[in-house]
């Protein structure tokens, strides 16, 4: 029977990003992303707190988290330690609830093509895009659920594909 994630009932939203120290490459191969996505997986499952969208980069990771601070600061420190990864400290920027989640998950999924690793945000695999247009091509522990949320019921999957592709829509966000 697949673990259940833990309920978290208060806490802030947050965009949490750590880089390497002087922008050395420490998520540089495959496997260490993979190592990565799978430790964020477990702290997900471990730790009080909500993943709902992450990016794994060569020098840095973003993800957007829900949670109280001071656990959020404590899974992140944990997760940095058992990764290996020399990081200059998690950096949490409060986040205010709505159309402004769209706009940081956008901004987390457009990062590999904004780098230039990539020319489609769906193409890269250390991400939680492929998620957010397809439930079943995700982990369990991603809540995606939340963000969908704000472009409605029906369809959100697809206006949320358009918003971040940049590709024209019929009242995209209202």
């Amino acid at each position: 029977m697949p673990r259940k994630l833990p309920q978290v009932r208060e806490g802030r939203w947050y965009h949490v990003v750590n880089r390497a120290t002087d922008k050395a490459p420490v998520l540089s191969q495959a496997k260490t992303k993979d190592a990565f996505v799978t430790a964020l997986g477990e702290l997900a499952y471990e730790s009080p707190i909500e993943i709902h969208a992450y990016c794994a980069m060569e020098t840095h990771y973003h993800v957007l988290a829900r949670g109280v601070e001071d656990d959020i600061h404590a899974a992140f420190a944990r997760l940095d330690r058992e990764c290996a990864l020399a990081v200059d400290g998690v950096r949490l920027r409060p986040m205010t609830v709505g159309r402004h989640l769209l706009h940081v998950t956008r901004y987390i999924h457009r990062n590999p093509c904004e780098a230039g690793l990539v020319w489609m945000p769906a193409e890269w695999s250390w991400s939680s895009y492929r998620a957010y247009l397809d439930r079943l091509d995700g982990p369990r522990w991603l809540r995606s659920h939340t963000v969908l949320g704000w472009l409605g019921s029906m369809g959100a999957r697809l206006r949320y594909r358009q918003y971040v592709e940049g590709i024209e829509g019929d009242g995209l966000l209202g």
